[in-house]
């Protein structure tokens, strides 16, 4: 039988404690773990018969067993005759047509912020480039001025 994991974010909620608590646990070696490679580091997997032992919890069936490399399939394409029609009903085009004037929306507001950071930072760097002129030391030497 395959063993179950669960990542430390799940296993911090099934067991109404913090992820530093799931996490000082496994450092500490009382819940069996896996670690998993990712491009960034490390992602820690928690065994979910040992963290049921330790916390009480009462197993859920239903809990995602990992797949072996056998079960593991690519999971082709079906191939779809030209026979078969696609239909779309009134409903399912009044919500695509909701969802695509939310965006547009949406996406007109994000430009005018947008714009208005823009605008911000350009006067922010005006001030900025005017307080150096002011800086900048002065052509004339403090006796050429007699």
């Amino acid at each position: 039988m395959p063993k179950k994991f669960i990542s430390i974010q799940d296993a911090a909620d099934l067991s109404n404690k913090s992820v530093q608590t799931i996490r000082r646990a496994i450092k500490s070696k009382k819940l069996k773990h896996r670690r998993h490679k990712t491009p960034q580091g490390f992602n820690y997997l928690v065994n979910y018969e040992s963290l049921c032992s330790i916390y009480g919890i009462k197993p859920i069936p239903n809990v995602k067993e990992e797949p072996t490399k056998d079960e593991i399939k690519i999971a082709k394409p079906k191939k779809v005759s030209k026979d078969e029609g696609f239909f779309v009903t009134t409903d399912d085009f009044k919500n695509l047509t909701s969802s695509l004037e939310k965006m547009v929306t949406q996406h007109s507001e994000e430009r005018q912020n947008f714009i208005r950071l823009v605008d911000t930072l350009q006067e922010k760097i005006f001030v900025l480039e005017n307080q150096l002129n002011l800086l900048q030391t002065p052509k004339k030497k403090w006796y050429q001025v007699w």
